[in-house]
């Protein structure tokens, strides 16, 4: 239903900013410990997003987020800093059956209690597994709204919140959901999505939508290391300076141990097909400001001039495989009967 003209005058006159509009950074309620100090992961008011293939750790990873953000203490590289007013956490799981999401409970108990069986105080877990997507969404912001003292929530499967991924309406309508709860109720909102598989991008337009308005977007991965398989979380895309990746195993007795990897950390070094839609606009519109068009060779050392001024390390291997990327999603194209290249501002 189309709002009043009445309402329209009234979000205008309230939602004006100036230069001298004071205001107050986001609080954090999630850093990471890196090397040369803590970086922002997660602030109230904001949602994030972390990415992995099947059955590589993510319910795990985020039990150890959640366990530490019970604690009010680090675990593994999580600082965490919920207010003294928001500590209850809310964990929304769409995948797993009552016995599994018992034994999360039970993982998580047993880090912050000790007693597997002693039910964290601040913890309040829902299985929403056996209701359609619609009815989810409702009781999933019916929680929000109606849960005292909420902090954060965790969304275990935001894809069981649309009928398709790749379905443009339901994204957008997912995304200005997160949006909405965490501002209006100032909480943050962790969301975890499946990666595809021949590459770490988020799955569809739910993960396209997901990662352009996230204020964090982290992946997850395994590898071996020295004999031992690790969990590796690293930074995809952040408004923040990025976190230095790291990497942690569980043992037997269930303890969180971190391991030693060799450090792949590039603060602001961005393969091309991690860059956001965004951040490519931003790069062709510099690129092609006034409509230029170029061959090839003028073209990769016009995009290495660019990207070298916004990101460190942007050599001219990466602006080949760049531009590669660039043909291959349609943001250039070559003029009929031309050799040369032009920006393509409608892209497919």
């Amino acid at each position: 239903m189309a709002i009043s003209q009445e309402d329209i005058k009234r979000i205008v006159e309230n939602s004006r900013l100036r230069a001298d509009h004071e205001f107050e950074h986001p609080p954090v309620c999630l850093a990471i410990e890196g090397n040369y100090g803590n970086e922002t992961f997660a602030t109230l008011g904001n949602f994030s997003t972390l990415l992995a293939l099947p059955k590589v750790g993510k319910t795990t990873a985020t039990g150890i987020i959640v366990s530490s953000l019970l604690k009010g203490k680090q675990i593994s590289n999580f600082i965490p800093s919920l207010p003294d007013e928001k500590k209850n956490i809310l964990w929304i799981d769409t995948e797993q059956g009552e016995p599994e999401c018992v034994k999360i409970i039970r993982t998580i108990a047993k880090q912050v209690n000790g007693d597997p069986k002693a039910d964290p105080e601040n913890l309040i877990y829902y299985p929403l597994r056996r209701y359609n997507r619609a009815d989810r969404i409702q009781i999933t912001e019916h929680l929000i709204k109606n849960t005292p003292g909420l902090g954060f929530v965790v969304i275990d499967g935001i894809r069981d919140f649309v009928s398709s991924i790749n379905d443009e309406r339901e994204a957008t309508a997912i995304a200005d959901y997160l949006l909405k709860w965490t501002q209006e109720h100032n909480i943050h909102i962790f969301t975890i999505l499946h990666q595809n598989k021949g590459d770490d991008n988020a799955r569809g337009h739910l993960g396209s939508e997901l990662m352009n308005k996230a204020e964090t977007v982290a992946t997850l991965s395994r590898e071996d290391y020295n004999g031992k398989r690790s969990t590796i979380f690293k930074p995809k895309f952040t408004r923040h300076k990025d976190f230095q990746e790291f990497s942690f195993t569980v043992n037997e007795d269930g303890q969180i141990l971190n391991t030693e990897i060799k450090s792949t950390y590039e603060p602001k070094s961005p393969q091309p097909n991690h860059l956001t839609p965004d951040e490519i606009t931003t790069i062709l519109k510099q690129t092609f400001g006034n409509n230029e068009s170029y061959t090839y060779a003028p073209l990769q050392n016009k995009l290495h001039t660019i990207c070298e001024k916004i990101y460190d390390h942007f050599g001219m291997t990466k602006c080949v495989k760049l531009i590669t990327y660039l043909k291959d999603k349609n943001y250039i194209i070559q003029k009929d009967g031309s050799k040369e290249y032009i920006f393509n501002r409608y892209p497919l």
